[in-house]
């Protein structure tokens, strides 16, 4: 009888250690027949990390681990209300966790944290307490997953291209329906997608979305998304090639629910972790504010300063002050350094100030002094507009180390980068 031989082999795809890692690997070659083992052969693998620390950002970098407080809350000396009041916290000031613990049952909870706060140690509640985490393995995760989106399909001929549907500004029609994943209409297209049960359903895809042309035809295009296993049906002439002569070994990480973001920069096929911040995101008002849109875009062009206008009516008023029936137009601006647009109008960029804030505060110092306290809120709830921001230094080492620019585009207002840099919102 003929011998048919199969080699099994079990190994997990990536490992989190910071190393490469050469590991024996016990194959077991085994006849079909009545799977008798022939033989067993040790050989080498190798296995590339999920991701290495490999940090270039040489401002001071946040706690990875943290708590914060929405009012003044106490710290005692031990996990009982009974323990004496060592200190209290102050409203979004980040607070270093050292240990979660069980302590006396306050409302049916007895968890507790000790911590560092202040120069001291203590311990706080966790029902008075936020609590936050940079999820970097589940950030380098995303990024294999473009990584895989990417090789197949190029091991599939598809075209990958962006989605482009930038209009100056932000609106959506009136009475515009959200779809199944919560999001509204907002500089996005409309795509339509196909459930088991034959339903065809409505999902938004955002400007700078990266998708990848499975089907052409002179009607519309089929496309995948790296977030999904769905194909979508979208209008044609509603994307872009992207050059990936290079690929994209480039990528900025944003966790919504943990209001942060990992900087991770492609070496020798391993993504390294080259730099971490505190971030807002957008909120959604249902009404003129945005969520950060989800998903996995590319950066379209980057600007030294975001300009944002607001418009208000206000009555108009005679020479004697009093107002009447006629109505003005007001616009008011605010300016954001750094900016990095990665989905219509959405950015990445520092702290904003309003022009009129900036001539009552007077001088630059004062301006860098409010910003310096504005960034207490970082890390803590979604607030802005459908941007993201994060502190000035850190959006300064983005925008002119990790994004960089076209030298061609040196003399222009709006920059475009150098290479493909991919922003995923999770």
């Amino acid at each position: 009888m003929k011998k048919i031989y199969i080699i099994i082999i079990i190994i997990s795809l990536y490992s989190c250690n910071a190393r490469e890692v050469i590991i024996p690997v016990e194959i077991k070659l085994a006849r079909i027949e009545n799977t008798e083992i022939i033989n067993n052969v040790s050989i080498n693998l190798k296995i590339l990390p999920l991701y290495e620390k490999n940090i270039k950002y040489n401002g001071k970098l946040p706690l990875t681990d943290y708590l914060f407080t929405n009012s003044n809350a106490n710290i005692r000396n031990k996990p009982s209300i009974d323990g004496r009041i060592l200190g209290q916290t102050k409203i979004f000031k980040k607070i270093e966790v050292l240990e979660k613990i069980k302590g006396d049952n306050i409302k049916n909870n007895n968890i507790w944290y000790k911590v560092h706060y202040d120069n001291y140690i203590g311990y706080i509640h966790s029902s008075v307490v936020v609590k936050r985490k940079f999820r970097f393995e589940e950030m380098a995760k995303k990024a294999r997953k473009l990584d895989l989106f990417i090789k197949k399909s190029k091991n599939n001929n598809w075209d990958i291209e962006k989605i482009v549907q930038y209009n100056p500004g932000s609106s959506e029609d009136e009475d515009a329906p959200i779809d199944n994943y919560g999001h509204r209409g907002e500089q996005s297209i409309k795509s339509i997608y196909t459930e088991l049960n034959g339903d065809r359903l409505l999902r938004y895809l955002s400007d700078g979305r990266i998708v990848s042309i499975k089907t052409r035809n002179s009607i519309e295009n089929i496309v995948t998304i790296p977030d999904s296993t769905k194909t979508y049906n979208i209008e044609v002439g509603k994307t872009k090639k992207i050059n990936m002569k290079n690929g994209i070994n480039k990528i900025i990480v944003i966790d919504l629910n943990n209001q942060n973001q990992g900087i991770f920069l492609k070496k020798n096929n391993i993504w390294q972790l080259i730099s971490y911040s505190l971030i807002i995101s957008g909120k959604n008002d249902n009404h003129n504010s945005y969520e950060t849109p989800k998903g996995y875009f590319l950066v379209g062009n980057t600007v030294k300063q975001v300009v944002f206008v607001s418009e208000k009516k206000v009555k108009k008023e005679n020479l004697n002050g009093e107002t009447n029936d006629e109505y003005e137009l007001i616009k008011k601006y605010s300016r954001a350094n750094y900016g990095i647009r990665f989905s219509g109008g959405g950015y990445i960029h520092g702290i904003p100030l309003s022009d009129d804030r900036v001539d009552e505060l007077g001088d630059e110092k004062s301006v860098e002094e409010f910003k310096n306290r504005a960034i207490i809120t970082l890390g803590t709830y979604r607030r802005s507009h459908k941007c993201v921001r994060s502190s000035e230094e850190h959006e300064s080492f983005l925008y002119h180390d990790f994004v960089g620019f076209d030298p061609k585009y040196k003399d222009k207002w709006w920059r475009l980068p150098k290479e493909n840099v991919a922003v995923i919102v999770f």
